[in-house]
């Protein structure tokens, strides 16, 4: 894994546009986060840890007055759970700044905008910032999603964005996304680095395309996850079973429910993509996950404890009892391979698009953002492990079986061993 936190740090943008070695990036003194929600509160906390000057700018008294309680709450966690010591507290509570003026922004060396997944509303706030912030100033988006290349459009000086992709909750998870576009500097991705390096944060780049690397993959695997539900009739718990005793930390819908399942429905209208099944009776229902106290598990509203649902479980039912299966489960293991063999074939692909410079450096991401058991080595290492032969087989078999599913679309590579049955394993 060290190899792979290396070779992050050795990062270069695309046409020699420029790269660690040339790269200056902006002296960072001054922050802002715009946005006091989850993550927007979770990088300022990360910020100030750092020490920058930091300051998080909202809407409205309603929501400063909401992210300060929240904030509160998040201390005692965290003291709670000894990630965090008094003294911690104190530096946070003392360093931070709170405002309602989108103009107290002008002095700052950086900006990240953490507000709701939306480009317009993106969009909107870029263009007032463009003429408040000064020329050297560094933007970033912490968007998980968005296209940079249209929500760059509206800067005079579209070089300056970057993405910083922080995974939740940001304070804690050790891992960003840094994000370039077509247009995006390589100042900008040196002061995204910097920054992340301040923050003792593992930053890899990656290139812009829906989802992008992380997200790219986290939803194959979620997707899959689903399948297991409305197409097999298997219960939330013993697919998360099945995972948390494979090594994970957490089950795909424990996480489904964490991340809340109206992120999932924004984004799928954002980028007009049909939601399955179960989706859509979630959706329809408003079962949002552990934020509103149900989504795949009903969640104690005291405790915040999950529970078996019998709702969630009928519709799983009656889901599945009118479902056409093409492909047999026969085992847990067979489940396993079902959940990440198509997750290893889009790593594949992403490397294959020049999304990602190396596969090592997925396995950097998911070993500190996602939980995945660090003893397999990520991934793709664990997928060269159990076999790429196998798993192209595998995705290549449910490719014929449902063609029409994104998450069987085949990896030149995998393809390359599928087409050569006696080819050496790679």
């Amino acid at each position: 894994m060290m190899g792979a936190i290396s070779k992050a740090k050795q990062w270069h943008l695309p046409n020699n546009r420029g790269s660690y070695e040339t790269a200056k990036p902006v002296q960072v003194r001054k922050t802002a986060v715009i946005g006091g929600g989850t993550m927007g509160r979770g990088i300022a906390i990360s910020l100030c840890r750092a020490g920058y000057d930091t300051m998080i700018v909202e809407y409205d008294q309603k929501g400063l007055d909401a992210c300060k309680r929240e904030l509160d709450l998040t201390y005692k966690r965290e003291m709670k759970l000894k990630r965090m010591q008094q003294g911690d507290v104190d530096k946070l509570i003392n360093g931070m700044k709170f405002t309602l003026n989108l103009e107290d922004t002008r002095d700052c060396d950086l900006i990240i905008e953490a507000v709701f997944e939306e480009m317009v509303i993106k969009k909107e706030l870029f263009k007032k910032l463009d003429k408040i912030v000064k020329p050297g100033a560094i933007l970033a988006s912490n968007t998980s999603t968005l296209d940079f290349d249209e929500m760059s459009s509206v800067l005079s000086d579209r070089t300056r964005l970057v993405g910083m992709h922080f995974f939740n909750p940001p304070h804690v998870i050790k891992v960003v996304e840094i994000v370039f576009g077509s247009y995006t500097s390589a100042q900008a991705v040196a002061t995204a680095f910097a920054t992340c390096d301040a923050m003792k944060k593992f930053a890899v780049l990656v290139g812009n395309c829906p989802f992008f690397v992380f997200n790219r993959l986290l939803f194959v695997y979620l997707a899959q996850a689903h399948k297991l539900l409305y197409q097999y009739g298997i219960m939330p718990k013993h697919v998360d079973a099945i995972v948390v005793s494979y090594g994970f930390l957490m089950g795909p819908l424990t996480m489904n429910d964490m991340n809340g399942h109206d992120v999932g429905e924004k984004l799928k209208k954002e980028w007009n993509i049909e939601s399955s099944p179960i989706e859509k009776e979630l959706y329809k229902r408003k079962r949002y996950g552990r934020k509103n106290g149900k989504g795949f598990y009903r969640y104690d509203p005291k405790t915040q404890k999950k529970e078996d649902d019998p709702e969630i479980e009928g519709i799983i039912e009656r889901l599945a009892s009118q479902a056409h299966v093409n492909m047999q489960l026969y085992s847990d293991s067979d489940m396993i391979e079902f959940l990440f063999y198509p997750l290893v074939n889009e790593g594949f692909l992403c490397v294959e698009e020049g999304i990602i410079e190396d596969e090592s450096l997925v396995d950097l991401m998911f070993i500190f953002g996602f939980g995945w058991p660090p003893a397999t080595g990520g991934p793709m290492r664990w997928g060269r492990k159990k076999g790429l032969r196998r798993i192209a087989g595998r995705v290549a078999h449910w490719h014929i079986l449902e063609p029409e599913k994104r998450e069987y679309k085949i990896s030149k590579t995998l393809e390359k061993i599928f087409r050569q049955p006696y080819l050496a394993n790679l």
